[in-house]
């Protein structure tokens, strides 16, 4: 039996969007030439928009390319080639457990400020030590922070960390004479180094930029930008087309032929970096025994799934993470499809009768995530699971009354920007580094150990593929796909999508 708790209606939508004002701040622009679009301003609906003013309370790809527009890291990987390339820091080097970064000269935050390495500082230890902050395991192994001047950080680890780059991306630099002059109320005005600069923000309103005329980079084309959380694929559809909207995210699959045809519309496309499976929390019962998590894995169909719900245009995960990924096995294969088997497996851990359990989501998240919930909460009732299907609000869903406090059993969840299988195995598996996943195995955490210690590429990828190996005997998850990202983008706007979920305004021209 499948029971489900949807939360809010497409008429309570509609009503609430009508209340906020949908589509009000670009209605007069739209009068004048049926484009929303134009050099003046870009108008964006995203099913992922900040839930929170504190730039620090999210670790969430799309909000990092949000946020991004105001704020801006020390490095960033470069999509095409697979490399780290510098944004506020110019060079870096390493040696043992000693990074350091040398910083650009010459850049001011928006307050005028001048952008040195004690806002660097300031930054992570405000990451490190704000109550709400959801990025603070990134530095966990971070034991001293050193500025011997304006434009050089020394960045000391307890241990050897071959991926410390990926930690340090994304991680957006504050200006700490900003946080010296207004304390906590900082970032009611949020201030950063990017090419945007902060306007407003409503929480489920609008989220406002404007450009950065005095950017130390490129200055953009695109004077202003407007971000708008609408979680419904129809809504956004449909703002779309009216012009209400220049560009939104998520396009269900059976939308894309129409939106093709539309004279003021197209959609573009990528291999997303994006992967989804479903948490199945050893911290909780039943997922506590094994056999509950093999009959999980038996119970649902990921291949039908991309082929139904998706019309193919998905990468079913055989292992762990993603083919393309770094550490990825190709020898491994995910376990089949087979409900009797996830029957047996159920009364040989005691269950003869079947199971209840609770499965959370946060529908209009993700792509078609309601369809896609509904058709694995089918396919395990044949398996032996009694499913009752729970919708929450992200910010009700991610934060640490959920899934960052450890408090979800069973959830479906998508890990973004995945290229390295460290990034997914020390997040959500190792011991300790978050509550996201009550699993630990120590042979697990002895080889992350060994891996983040190993500079050599081929011993690391080894060391990886043994991990998953793991991973897949002791199955604290059931892997899914990866899926090509679909946006619907007005026809005048020129923009090509990176595989990060980023929807970064700087890189679009308008014709």
């Amino acid at each position: 039996m499948v029971k489900q708790n949807t939360g809010i209606s497409r008429r309570d939508f509609l009503k609430r969007g009508a209340a906020l004002g949908v589509g009000a701040i670009v209605g007069h622009h739209l009068a004048q030439d049926g484009f929303a679009a134009s050099r003046d301003r870009i108008t964006i609906y995203h099913s992922s928009v900040a839930d929170s003013i504190n730039p620090y309370n999210h670790s969430s790809s799309p909000i990092y390319g949000q946020w991004q527009h105001i704020m801006e890291p020390l490095v960033e990987m470069n999509n095409d080639k697979l490399e780290y390339e510098g944004i506020l820091a110019e060079s870096w080097e390493f040696k043992e457990k000693r990074w350091v970064f040398h910083l650009r000269k010459g850049i001011r935050f928006h307050n005028g400020a001048p952008f040195t390495a004690k806002d660097v500082i300031f930054s992570i230890n405000r990451i490190k030590t704000d109550k709400n902050s959801l990025q603070r395991p990134n530095f966990k192994d971070v034991v001293e922070m050193e500025a011997p001047d304006d434009h050089t950080l020394i960045i000391t680890l307890d241990q050897l960390h071959a991926t410390f780059l990926d930690l340090v991306q994304n991680r957006f630099v504050l200006s700490k004479a900003h946080y010296d002059k207004f304390g906590d109320q900082m970032d009611q005005q949020a201030i950063g180094t990017g090419p945007y600069k902060f306007v407003s923000y409503q929480l489920g309103g609008n989220f406002v930029m404007t450009r950065n005329d005095d950017y130390w980079g490129s200055k953009p084309q695109i004077k202003e930008v407007v971000f708008r959380k609408v979680t419904e694929d129809a809504a956004r559809v449909a703002a779309l087309e009216a012009g209400q909207a220049d560009l939104v995210n998520n396009v269900p699959i059976h939308e894309v032929a129409r939106l093709q045809r539309h004279p003021r519309v197209r959609v573009e496309t990528v291999e997303g970096l994006r992967m989804f499976f479903l948490a199945l929390n050893p911290a909780h019962k039943p997922f506590d025994n094994k056999l509950v998590r093999r009959a999980a894995n038996h119970s649902v169909d990921a291949p039908g799934i991309v082929k139904n719900i998706f019309d193919g245009n998905g990468f079913v995960c055989d292992g762990p993470v993603g083919r393309k990924v770094f550490g990825a096995d190709p020898s491994l294969k995910r376990y089949p499809y087979d409900p009797k088997k996830s029957r047996e497996l159920l009364a040989q851990a005691g269950y003869p009768n079947g199971i209840d359990v609770k499965f959370y989501y946060s529908a209009g998240r993700y792509p078609q995530d309601r369809e896609v919930c509904q058709a694995i909460a089918a396919q395990m009732v044949k398996g032996g699971f009694r499913v009752e299907l729970i919708s929450q609000e992200w910010a009700s869903f991610w934060g640490n009354a959920g899934v960052n406090g450890g408090k979800l059993p069973f959830y479906y969840i998508g890990r973004g920007s995945l290229i390295d299988a460290d990034t997914l195995y020390d997040q959500y598996f190792r011991t300790g580094t978050s509550k996201r996943l009550g699993y630990s195995n120590p042979e697990f955490d002895k080889l992350i150990d060994e891996e983040q210690k190993t500079y050599d590429r081929k011993k690391r990828a080894a060391i990886l593929r043994q991990a998953g190996k793991i991973l897949m005997e002791d199955v604290p998850f059931v892997p899914l796909f990866n899926l090509a990202d679909l946006y619907g983008v007005a026809r005048n706007v020129v923009w090509k999508p990176p595989p990060d979920e980023k929807v970064l305004v700087a890189d679009m021209k308008i014709r």
